[in-house]
């Protein structure tokens, strides 16, 4: 077998597997065309939005100062626990 025959066969495979791919290709776009224009696609569903209950905001709603100093607390004795 020389460098030509050799070659030439290289080519003939090379064809044929190429030929063979753009042609399972090709089936698959048409294949999936079809799909798309005969079967039909899923509703979405939406969901109903419910409003949100709005918080009443008085002039009064200020943050209880306990609270705020309670908080503090924690924050403070939990930072002394970490760097122990």
């Amino acid at each position: 077998m020389d460098i030509t025959e050799s070659l030439f066969q290289a080519t003939t495979l090379f064809g044929i597997g190429m030929g063979f791919v753009f042609s399972f290709l090709g089936l698959l776009l048409i294949a999936v065309k079809l799909m798309a224009k005969y079967i039909p696609a899923d509703e979405p569903t939406i969901k109903k939005r419910t409003p949100q209950k709005k918080v009443a905001t008085t002039a009064n709603s200020e943050i209880n100062p306990q609270i705020i100093a309670a908080i503090t607390c924690a924050v403070q004795q939990y930072h002394k626990a970490d760097t122990v």
